[in-house]
């Protein structure tokens, strides 16, 4: 695997590649990993090589300390490049609400210690289930059978991929912090394409000024490192198919519940709500 050092200067003097497509992604002890520019680092600067921890193209990861990626050599080939533009025609520009959201559900069998950690920890856990937000807030309620379409559209893009959830980190706010689990602990780069090619449909949705972190909330708390800790302890590494995607609403004061589940790959669309339709995922174990 190339160093940290050596993808940087391949990409900066290297006239095959476009540094302005590069992104590096900087760790920052008690905070989200910051995403810089690759024309704006200074080597040798406040920032060692080792905490750059990988490098992006087009959004896409081409490089990672963690996970061992190194596949800078495709950008050259057009392996890595950004997701296609939809149509005019398949664009739903409707102002978004946080009373929706596409997101992840991980499979039922990894709910219990994370549920487990949650009931301590997570005051929102009677509203929402375990789940990774792809998109959040999304468009109304009323706009889901203008948008199913959209989704199905841009789910099809990805095929379904394997998740490894592993590695617990936090975001820091004012007075407390928010923990996470990490499902993109083995590569971020089909969870990027996803939440684009959503962007893309949805341009009124999700924020586009920061730049996206899978997380799944695991509680939040004034002191994020005994929770980190605990949750390090109970949760290991686990993997997950991530093959879909579920829409979820929020009706009046009842929780977020699954209105229509995407298909990752195909498109295909299925209706939880309506038990007479086969390949409807079981009802998620209760809280």
């Amino acid at each position: 695997m190339h160093t940290s050092d050596e993808i940087y200067h391949r990409v900066l003097w290297d006239p095959r590649f476009d540094a302005e497509r590069f992104v590096m992604g900087i760790a920052e002890r008690g905070a989200p990993t910051k995403r810089v520019l690759l024309g704006d680092f200074v080597p040798g600067g406040e920032i060692p090589w080792h905490r750059v921890v990988f490098f992006e193209a087009d959004g896409q990861v081409v490089w990672d300390r963690a996970s061992g990626i190194d596949r800078l050599d495709e950008t050259l080939v057009g392996h890595i490049g950004p997701v296609p533009a939809p149509a005019p025609g398949d664009v739903l520009a409707v102002p978004s609400t946080n009373r929706t959201a596409v997101a992840w559900l991980p499979p039922a069998e990894l709910w219990p210690p994370i549920q487990h950690i949650r009931r301590e920890h997570d005051r929102q856990i009677r509203r929402w289930p375990p789940h990774v937000n792809v998109l959040f807030g999304f468009v109304p309620e009323a706009e889901f059978a203008r948008a199913l379409p959209l989704v199905a559209a841009a789910l099809a893009e990805t095929p379904p991929f394997t998740a490894r959830l592993a590695g617990v980190h936090w975001f820091g706010h004012r007075e407390d912090a928010t923990v996470w689990l990490d499902p993109a602990a083995a590569d971020h780069e089909p969870w990027a394409r996803l939440r684009e090619s959503l962007e893309l449909r949805f341009p009124l949705c999700g924020s586009h000024s920061h730049g996206y972190t899978p997380h799944l909330s695991l509680g939040r708390t004034p002191d994020p490192h005994p929770l980190a800790r605990k949750a390090e302890a109970l949760l290991g590494p686990m993997t997950a198919l991530v093959d879909g995607l579920v829409l979820l609403s929020r009706r009046g004061d009842e929780p977020m519940r699954v209105r229509a589940r995407v298909l990752l790959g195909s498109g295909d669309v299925r209706h939880p709500e309506n038990p007479a339709l086969p390949g409807n995922p079981p009802p998620p174990p209760p809280v």
